[in-house]
């Protein structure tokens, strides 16, 4: 696994092939765990440059997935080679499927109360064989973290989901593993929005020609703008990078 890893402007990343992570993962499922499964995206890699936590947790990350076009964009610029565009969500959904059709058990925390009952109400009507083994939204007391952590371990849970916002998710996902027996566990951003349908995603042309920020942009362009600053900054350095490649360490 460490043999794909690459580092796209200092922050560490993954190459993959198509088809080639869901093995992976497969096989993850059926070994001892936690394995930790993060995003990795220009606004993240900029972030991560200027957070040492979060750099480490990335680091210490089992599998980083190339989620957004400019990171897959950027790393072909860089030379570090070419991979496979695996958004959050979609990796999430595979995820459900093959825990609905392998009997295994999933545990969902994060997000608003609302949206975290809403998405486990519509997971279950589109994989009504899965077994949930709870959900507990993103505004548990850190004071009762430890209790979280116990009943997430004691209801059996396989795979963790946490839609916490990034860093946040990355940050309590590392400090917890130690502690944690789920063989996977997932930081999933906003991706709970989604499924509880509350927010849309682009139509599927825009999904398959990495234009979901488009999309994005045109539902929500307050938020997206807010967000924009970290894409220039990430597009300056890439530029620079180009132009005049740091020293490795």
């Amino acid at each position: 696994m460490r043999e794909r890893r690459t580092l796209l402007l200092g922050a560490p990343i993954d190459i993959y092939a198509p088809g080639e992570l869901m093995a992976e993962l497969e096989r993850a499922l059926e070994s001892d765990g936690p394995k930790m499964i993060f995003a990795t995206n220009p606004e993240k890699v900029m972030r991560a440059r200027a957070d040492a936590e979060l750099m480490k947790a990335l680091d210490a990350a089992d599998f980083l997935i190339p989620d957004g076009i400019g990171a897959v964009i950027g790393l072909r610029l860089l030379g570090k080679g070419r991979t496979a565009r695996i958004t959050g969500i979609d990796l999430m959904g595979r995820l459900l499927e093959s825990a609905e059709k392998r009997g295994r058990r999933v545990f969902i925390f994060g997000a608003r109360p609302e949206v975290v009952k809403d998405a486990a109400v519509r997971i279950l009507e589109r994989h009504p064989r899965l077994e949930i083994a709870g959900y507990r939204d993103g505004y548990v007391p850190e004071s009762e973290h430890a209790a979280l952590v116990e009943e997430i371990n004691a209801r059996g849970t396989d795979i963790l989901f946490a839609a916490l916002g990034s860093p946040r998710q990355e940050k309590w996902l590392t400090r917890w593993k130690p502690h944690l027996r789920a063989r996977i566990c997932m930081g999933v951003g906003g991706s709970l929005d989604i499924l509880s349908g509350r927010l849309s995603r682009s139509p599927r042309w825009l999904q398959r020609a990495g234009l979901e920020w488009l999309y994005r942009f045109l539902k929500e362009p307050a938020r997206f703008w807010k967000r924009g600053l970290g894409l220039v900054r990430y597009l300056f350095v890439l530029l620079k990078e180009m132009i005049a490649p740091e020293p490795a360490p």
